[in-house]
């Protein structure tokens, strides 16, 4: 008897319990099942999310520690300086850089891809946009970086891809065009209302103004191609003049940032690491009395201009008062300073280039020329009579002589303040020229004083992905930063 009763205590316990679970399963049921609830990943979110990221990334250490200076705007304080001098120890910087992109940017807008080209939740208009935002911030990884991951590249929340392979870049670029040239096929007569209401941040949703937004983005790429694969960039650049293309700086794609820790060149201005504006733009600047100097640096506490030599040992440095010299410009550096990632300014420079070298017309080139410089000059607001006065001098107009020096040199001001594009630039033209290092106060690095031209895998991605890293690196050359990326042959 004493049995039956442990056995039928035990059973009423375990019903009990089981009744209790059940009933907690079901408040838990009626929750989930709420219609109020949120039961899906909101894209228009998601997509916000990864433009902001983008637009972020032009302000991170690819910009203010590494491209700024490899582009020669600027000199950073304290640790800050140390890539200037073509060092290659940044293994953390290297790893949070390929991070930041893939875990900001790249990931967001993998998942609006997912999401508005899966069968329940389509929308092409959506997924046209979103595949812009995809092309530069992959455009950016392969600039920085060569080969990456692509193809199974930002996958690992959606297919659950850890280990991704490596792509060359170029079939990276190959596709990113493909991708541009679909998008701006759909993108042309769309229905705003089918895009993102209230949810875009860059147009407000204005679908005549992304056309030129995508069409643009195509034709730069198509330039960066042109030493690499001159046949694909002749014909893309034909394509991107069939459609309508930056022209003014109302077509000009910026965000000012104010969320978060806000504008990162106020901080650069204002906190620490502070940085100093280069010798070598104050010099191109002054030395053509371009009014957009006063936009670029600012005086220094003797009311004058006065820069940091790039790449100075530690010696020459310490020597070098650095605490006197020019700021960035406050035009660039405030709370309501404008980010951009491509302009109009820079579109007409790019058509002067193509014009140039594909067309064999100076005379159209240097309209084009003429044009970029005019609306790179009022995109800052440049006093009209400035402007008139610097377009009658003779930078203003292609000499016949060194004409593709002239546009890469203004093609590296233009950019500004994306210096990473700056950088990318010089890469890509070979202008201005940045000279090897000889001079005994200046630090020749690992590259024996030549600019580098890429970033390194970091150990991290090394150990992570050994043999798809490795694969990459057996394809494109040794890990180092002066091995340069598949289109860069100037």
């Amino acid at each position: 008897m004493k049995n039956r009763y442990h056995i039928s205590r035990k059973i009423a316990v375990v019903t009990i319990i089981a009744t209790v679970l059940f009933s907690c399963e079901k408040r838990l049921d009626d929750l989930y099942s709420n219609p109020n609830a949120v039961t899906t990943i909101d894209d228009a979110a998601l997509y916000t999310k990864a433009v902001r990221s983008l637009f972020l990334e032009t302000t991170d250490l690819s910009a203010s520690r590494f491209a700024g200076h490899y582009g020669h705007y600027f000199v950073a304080g304290s640790t800050a300086r140390i890539p200037d001098q073509y060092g290659d120890g940044f293994d953390n910087n290297y790893n949070a850089m390929f991070d930041g992109l893939y875990g900001g940017a790249i990931r967001h807008i993998e998942e609006v891809l997912t999401i508005t080209s899966s069968p329940k939740t389509q929308n092409p208009v959506r997924n046209a946009m979103a595949n812009v935002i995809a092309v530069l911030a992959y455009a950016k990884a392969t600039d920085a970086y060569g080969d990456i991951p692509y193809t199974q590249g930002g996958k690992g929340k959606t297919e659950n891809i850890v280990h991704p392979s490596y792509d060359t870049q170029e079939s990276i670029y190959k596709d990113l065009i493909a991708r541009l040239t679909s998008s701006i096929s759909i993108l042309q007569g769309a229905d705003a209302a089918l895009g993102y209401p209230n949810s875009e941040p860059i147009f407000n949703n204005d679908m005549e103004k992304w056309v030129r937004f995508a069409n643009s983005v195509r034709l730069r790429l198509a330039m960066r191609i042109r030493f690499a694969d001159n046949a694909l960039s002749k014909a893309t650049v034909a394509q991107c003049l069939t459609a309508p293309l930056m022209e003014t700086n109302d077509h000009n794609a910026f965000i000012i940032q104010t969320e978060g820790t806000g504008n990162a060149w106020f901080n650069n201005r204002t906190g620490f690491p502070s940085i100093k504006m280069s010798v070598r733009l104050i010099d191109q600047l002054q030395g053509s009395a371009d009014p957009r100097l006063s936009v670029f640096v600012s005086k220094n506490s003797n009311g004058t201009y006065s820069g940091m030599v790039n790449g100075l040992d530690d010696t020459a440095f310490g020597a070098s008062n650095f605490a006197d010299k020019s700021d960035i410009g406050i035009p660039l550096s405030s709370p309501n300073s404008k980010i951009y990632l491509i302009s109009a300014a820079e579109t007409w420079l790019f058509r002067a280039e193509a014009a140039l070298v594909y067309d064999e017309d100076a005379v159209v080139a240097n309209q084009m020329y003429r044009q970029g410089i005019k609306t790179a000059l009022g995109q800052w607001e440049i006093d009209a009579s400035d402007i008139e006065t610097f377009m009658g001098s003779a930078v203003a107009s292609l000499s016949g002589v060194n004409n593709e020096e002239q546009i890469g040199t203004q093609l590296w001001l233009a950019v500004i303040p994306n210096y990473f594009e700056g950088w990318t630039q010089i890469r890509r033209t070979g202008y201005p020229v940045i000279e090897q290092r000889t001079a005994d106060n200046l630090s020749q690095g690992v590259t024996n004083g030549v600019l580098p031209t890429r970033f390194l895998y970091s150990s991290f991605e090394l150990n992570s992905n050994y043999v798809n890293v490795s694969a990459a690196i057996a394809n494109q050359g040794p890990n180092r930063i002066d091995t340069p990326v598949w289109w860069d042959k100037n």
